[in-house]
């Protein structure tokens, strides 16, 4: 009895004995998965891309730190969480429509979504997701990858938006865009190269431009200054449509480099300036006219030039003789009937007669006063050459006279003139009848 007693006594120390190292194990197995789910979670957030994993009912058991910022959310906010309760209920149906596929497929996804911060903005994102089983090798969840790509459909959205201005700008300008290789193969056009040749756009692509230049040796410089300066700039050439017609344009072009494996090939514009050249000629025309009128007239003013100084002086000898006649021949005749014993009748019809004479005299003598008239020929030459500047001295030798004569001549012209008590200069005195 006393046996069975300590048999029992030993199987129950035994058994204290295990259930204390069981326990000592548990407590220990759990602080194992403890460090390793911290280490988990520590390794997940070290990661620079949203990472997630759900089990097979959908619901959030983790995430790393990435995840958590994408969606504006903190741990306890998503741990045990549907996606149901983190995301919009349009997204979350699609969502767990792809989680559903994947769990009962077992194959991989990635697709495009959108994904919106609980701040409200919106994230363009690609999921990549897998399927992962549980120590039964049954599937159990899924863990998922999330790759922001928000600023990549920002920048294609932008891309659209430039390519469409850009196409606009291709079919709508007035200039011709095009793309040749160096042979003169054409690779681009804009469509405004209809409004000059009568061909399609894309009848044009592949044929040669050199075909319709209407002089060849302009193609050869245009390809010389090409390749010499890498462009040129408002280069003109003529091309021929094909009907006969001709037109002139101004050539924008520059060589581009591409990689070593192809050629290089040109890019550039052209723009028509036969209207330009045409209103450049007919002003051209215009001035080589007026300069021809310009030089005409020159000419002829200067042929009525001389024309007028030789009315002026044949005015003036006629003036001169016109007037020594009167004096010579008609006055001295008058004063001798004068002197004549005359009726009343006779002398006013004399008196009638020399007002009338000088009436058809006055003309001539314009500015000349009275007593000027009564010059003789040699006392008009004596004031005349006083008028130029000459000095009494020039005055003899010019008219051949003596010095004194010259001074007589001058004391009667002081006294015809009234100026004979006067202080008056008698060059000046006679320049004002000019």
């Amino acid at each position: 009895m006393d046996d069975e007693k300590e048999n029992g006594m030993k199987q129950i120390s035994v058994i204290k004995k295990r259930t204390k190292s069981e326990k000592l194990n548990t407590t220990k197995n759990r602080d194992q998965e403890t460090r390793s789910s911290a280490f988990l979670q520590l390794l997940l957030d070290s990661i620079p891309i949203p990472i997630f994993y759900q089990n097979s009912r959908g619901v959030y058991l983790g995430g790393n730190q990435k995840f958590r910022d994408l969606l504006g959310l903190k741990t306890k906010d998503l741990a045990g969480k549907t996606i149901q309760e983190i995301v919009p209920p349009e997204l979350a149906e699609i969502f767990e429509r792809a989680d559903q596929e994947l769990l009962r497929t077992g194959d991989a996804q990635t697709y495009e979504s959108s994904l919106r911060h609980v701040d409200g903005t919106e994230h363009y994102v690609v999921f990549s997701k897998a399927p992962f089983n549980n120590r039964d090798g049954k599937r159990s969840g899924l863990i998922g990858a999330i790759f922001d790509i928000t600023s990549h459909k920002e920048f294609e959205a932008q891309l659209l938006k430039d390519e469409e201005k850009f196409r606009l700008i291709f079919e709508s300008i007035q200039d011709v865009y095009y793309e040749i290789e160096l042979n003169g193969t054409i690779i681009e056009l804009s469509p405004s190269i209809e409004k000059y040749f009568p061909f399609n756009r894309e009848d044009l692509i592949g044929r040669s431009i050199y075909d319709f230049y209407v002089d060849k040796d302009r193609r050869k410089i245009l390809l010389q200054s090409i390749q010499e300066n890498g462009s040129v700039h408002d280069f003109e050439i003529q091309l021929k449509d094909g009907r006969g017609y001709s037109w002139t344009c101004s050539i924008t072009a520059t060589i581009q480099q591409r990689d070593g494996k192809r050629p290089p090939w040109i890019v550039g514009s052209m723009r028509d300036i036969s209207e330009r050249k045409q209103n450049e000629e007919t002003l051209r025309q215009r001035e080589e006219e007026l300069f021809i009128k310009s030089r005409n007239l020159e000419e002829m003013n200067t042929a009525l030039k001389v024309l007028l100084k030789q009315r002026d002086k044949d005015r003036k000898e006629i003036e001169e003789n016109v007037l020594t006649n009167v004096k010579s021949s008609i006055l001295p005749y008058i004063e001798k009937l004068r002197e004549n014993t005359l009726t009343q009748y006779q002398k006013d019809s004399l008196e009638m007669l020399e007002r009338q004479i000088r009436e058809l005299i006055s003309p001539f003598i314009r500015s000349i006063s009275e007593s000027f008239f009564d010059l003789t020929p040699q006392e008009i030459r004596v004031a005349d050459l006083v008028k130029s500047g000459n000095t009494t001295k020039e005055i003899a030798s010019i008219l051949r006279i003596s010095i004194k004569t010259v001074d007589y001549h001058r004391d009667n012209l002081r006294k015809k003139l009234g100026i004979k008590s006067h202080q008056i200069n008698l060059r000046s005195f006679l320049l004002k009848f000019s």
